[in-house]
């Protein structure tokens, strides 16, 4: 009988050395931060060649006489090489009693080293050259994740966690400015692509917006990014003396798709069709 307890106890203890072995090498038991967090996103954000999400934006201003409502539903996909990104959605926009409801399509790829944005409204193309390739309309800026784990203090972990897209999320909640915000999701999508008038967009820079990642846990990428500007933009509209009331100003980003997308290419049709409508930015 004392040999077969002893036999038993040297099990449980080679049972136990194997585990903890398991939640060494596994990081069992580490505490998650922010900051680990942000940077797992930007490691991970720079090995993927591609990727799919969907954009909501929701914004109501409303002025003495007249509100004015612009709703659009995007959806994006981007690869990193070839450098590329292909957006389509609609545009909803309520303003004096009328209403609106437009397609937006647009393209941008690099050409001979310089960056060509192909947009297009209710199938009218043009053509914007530019040699700036940083801030690009479709793609997010991953390097963002690694600089904002700097002010990790700011942001906070939810002790549970959440559903997005059937997988199990962290989601962590804090404040960017806006200057972050610009170079993580573009500055015209801050502005709904041009949408909305701001009183002043390089103000925009200076504002403190609340934000709220949840990330694919097992994955450690990020599967929704909300941002929620109506304070801020009431505060801004303040600031330069408007009388316009900010009721809702918020964007919402869902990642569906990691390393799924095939090659983007300009349809040689919206080549043609944009002759003649070509601008050269910076």
């Amino acid at each position: 009988m004392v040999r077969n307890w002893k036999t038993v106890w040297k099990w449980i203890r080679c049972l136990g050395l194997m585990l903890l072995s398991i939640c060494m090498l596994t990081a069992c038991g580490e505490k998650v931060t922010p900051q680990k967090l942000m940077e797992s996103m930007s490691k991970n954000m720079s090995e993927i060649t591609s990727f799919a999400n969907k954009v909501k934006l929701d914004i109501e201003l409303e002025d003495v006489l007249y509100t004015t409502a612009v709703s659009m539903d995007i959806s994006l996909e981007s690869t990193s090489d070839p450098k590329a990104g292909h957006a389509l959605g609609k545009a909803h926009v309520k303003m004096r009693g009328t209403e609106l409801e437009s397609v937006l399509e647009v393209y941008q790829v690099m050409e001979g080293g310089r960056r060509a944005t192909y947009s297009s409204l209710d199938g009218v193309w043009t053509k914007e050259v530019s040699e700036y390739t940083k801030g690009s309309v479709i793609t997010i800026d991953n390097s963002l994740f690694s600089k904002m784990s700097d002010s990790g203090d700011d942001f906070h972990i939810a002790e549970g966690t959440v559903d997005v897209n059937g997988q199990e999320c962290y989601q962590m909640y804090g404040e960017v400015t806006g200057e972050n915000l610009k170079g993580l999701l573009g500055g015209q999508m801050l502005n709904a692509y041009g949408l909305v008038k701001l009183p002043d967009e390089d103000a925009v820079s200076e504002l403190v917006i609340p934000i709220t990642f949840n990330i694919y846990k097992e994955k450690l990428l990020p599967a929704r990014i909300v941002v929620d500007m109506s304070e801020a933009m009431n505060g801004l509209y303040d600031k330069f003396d408007k009388s316009t009331n900010v009721n809702s100003y918020n964007i919402k980003l869902d990642f569906d798709h990691y390393g799924a997308v095939e090659e983007i290419k300009v349809p040689e049709e919206v080549k043609t069709l944009v002759t003649g409508n070509t601008n050269q930015g910076q």
